[in-house]
This record gives structure tokens, C-alpha cells and sequence, in this order.
């Protein structure tokens, strides 16, 4: 049964939101490649938690956080061993991979030579944060810069840069000059203060989210992660919670996900 109408079926059956089945497109369950999973032994935990919150689809991030070549070849053996445990362990649970990129005024350049710094088939998404130094009129010429370029940047955890915190609204102008805005799921949860709590409720509220995440770097966010996707339902509609965990994640990927089977490789030749 295609997860579309598994969907739609629970729907009718049951107002248990939790129930939708999720794409994540921001988890470090690599194990030992970041600060997310610390071994083999988390990534497991970390897969087996995601799909007791019914995540379906995990896309495995990696920092990349200086203008360095990321050392791709770890990252590829990671990827390939959290498949393994995957398939040893028979969990229904597809993945994919790509880098989680600070903005550098080169990244272009990265995404041109670095097929894992991109997510999906289609090759266009990529995952942006932003340093600290970072203000609303450079984060906007930067994803104006990326937008010429032919590249959709989707910015991660906006709820939790200063700039943003100061003037929600920012996150609509980032919208409007190219970028998809992905808060984490957590957030509503308090997990990284009342800031970005508050911030992450203003940019839902005001129409300015286009997806959600975990941002998972252990099992326990994935209990946060349901919560806060169980609060975005009861409080903004379960229909916007289908599209910021589901419509829009699967558009991004360039397919619907079923099973272990709809992995997307970049490492494949």
C-alpha cells in the first residue's frame, strides 16, 4: 500500500496525528563522523527511535561547517554502514544523504564538484545554516546569490538565529528571494530555549515554514520531534502537518519513499 493512501486511511481512522508517516531531511545519524551519533551502536538507537515517531525516510547530514573539502570519502562509509545496520536489523526505513552546509561566499563551487552537498535526485536542494555573524541583509543576498546560481537553499533551524529571532518576518523575505524556511520539530518543545520557541510558533503562524525536522543528534530528540509534530497538528491543522513532514520533504527528495528499497545513494556511481 503507497504511503499516500496508508495516510489517508489513518486519517479516517483516527485523529492520531502522530500516525502520518514522516520524511526527516535533517538527522546526524552518521555514526562518528560530527557531534550527532557517537557509534554504531546510537545510529541503530537513532533509527529504531525515528520510526516509533513514524518517520519513514531519514536524510542522514553530515556538518560541513569551513570552506574545506568535507572529507566525502568518511561520509560514504558512514552512509554505507548505517544501510548495513539498517538491513541487518530489517527496520522499514529508507535514507539518503547530504552535507548540512554553513553559507561561505564559495559554496557554489562545492555544490558543483560534491554531489553529497546536495539533497535528492533533482540536484538543486541543498541544507543552509548560518554562522553567527551572519544578519538578515547577508543571509538574503546569500540565498539571492544561490537562487541565480539555479540552487534552492533550505534553511535549517531558522528559529534559532539571532537575526531571525529579532524579525520573524526575515524567514518570508528568505522565502521570497528563493529559500524553503525548515524549522525543527523540536523547538516547540522548548528544547532550545523560549527564543526559538516563540520564534518557531511566529514563523508557522505567519505562513513562513515549508517543512519540518528533527535535527536529531540522539535517540531521545525523536520524542521531542513527535511531540512537537502532535503540537503543530493541534494547534495550525493536520493537513499543514502532512505537508511540512510529508508533501513537501518528498518533493525535495524527488519521490515518495515506501521502504528500505527507495534509498538515494549520492555515493553510487
Amino acid at each position: 500500500m503507497a504511503l499516500f493512501n496508508f495516510w489517508h486511511k489513518k486519517k479516517e481512522e483516527t485523529k492520531e496525528e502522530e500516525l502520518f508517516p514522516k520524511v526527516d531531511l535533517h538527522a546526524h545519524i552518521l555514526p562518528d563522523v560530527d557531534d550527532g551519533s557517537k557509534d554504531e551502536a546510537m545510529t541503530l538507537e537513532m533509527m529504531e527511535a525515528a520510526l516509533k515517531a513514524y518517520v519513514v525516510h531519514i536524510n542522514a547530514t553530515a556538518h560541513h561547517r569551513n570552506s574545506l573539502s568535507p572529507d566525502v570519502e568518511l561520509i560514504g562509509k558512514a552512509f554505507a554502514k548505517t544501510k548495513e545496520l539498517r538491513d541487518k536489523n530489517l527496520l522499514p526505513l529508507s535514507l539518503s544523504c547530504a552535507l548540512e552546509t554553513e553559507f561561505y561566499p564559495e559554496v557554489e563551487a562545492l555544490f558543483k564538484t560534491c554531489r553529497v552537498s546536495l539533497i535528492g535526485k533533482g540536484g538543486k536542494y541543498a541544507l543552509i545554516e548560518f554562522t553567527a555573524d551572519v544578519n538578515s541583509q547577508s543571509a538574503i543576498a546569500a540565498v539571492f546569490q544561490l537562487s541565480l546560481a539555479g540552487y534552492r537553499p533550505i534553511i535549517v533551524h531558522p528559529e534559532r538565529f539571532y537575526f531571525v529571532q529579532r524579525k520573524p518576518e526575515v524567514a518570508g523575505e528568505l522565502q521570497n528571494r528563493g529559500a524553503l524556511i525548515m524549522p525543527n520539530a523540536t523547538s516547540f518543545m522548548g528544547h532550545y530555549g523560549m527564543s526559538a520557541m516563540d520564534t518557531a510558533e511566529k514563523i508557522l503562524k505567519d505562513g513562513f515554514a515549508d517543512a519540518l525536522a528533527s535535527d536529531a543528534h540522539r535517540p531521545e530528540y525523536y520524542e521531542q520531534y513527535l511531540l512537537g509534530c502532535k503540537h503543530v497538528a493541534k494547534k495550525f491543522g493536520s493537513n499543514l502537518l502532512y505537508e511540512l513532514t510529508w508533501k513537501t520533504p518528498c518533493k525535495i527528495l524527488g519521490y515518495e519513499p515506501e521502504s528500505e528499497r527507495d534509498d538515494f545513494d549520492p555515493f553510487e556511481k
